[in-house]
């Protein structure tokens, strides 16, 4: 299986290369953690000045939050994921991270955390 995954700019100067996308495979039997550290690895979240830049991870569904001054992004819980539900255009899956500023990746956690996504 495929992924792709793009970010937004974090700048003007970051426009240049928009859509900042980027794409490899990943085993059939991926399970959430595997695809979100997958995303994470090939993306390349900028840095910003004052250390503390806040990503969410979406595909169709928030996936996670990234922050700069975490090693690793961590999985929002609680949501659905069941990979239909996911963004998907064939065989590829695609994901985008959304640039939260400097904004508490914690509290981004928790808001997307708490998200009804459906009526049931």
């Amino acid at each position: 299986m495929k992924i792709t995954v793009s970010r937004d700019s974090v700048a003007a100067g970051d426009d240049v290369l928009a859509p900042h996308e980027q794409s490899l495979s990943i085993s059939n039997d991926w399970d959430f953690d595997e695809l979100v550290q997958s995303a994470f690895e090939i993306s390349a979240l900028p840095r910003v000045i004052g250390g503390r830049a806040t990503w969410a991870l979406s595909a169709n569904i928030p996936l996670a939050v990234a922050a700069q001054q975490w090693s690793k992004p961590k999985l929002i819980w609680g949501l659905p994921t069941r990979r239909d539900m996911l963004n998907h255009y064939g065989e590829v899956i695609r994901m985008h991270w959304t640039y939260f500023d400097q904004l508490d990746p914690d509290v981004v956690l928790e808001v997307l955390s708490r998200l009804v996504l459906t009526g049931s």
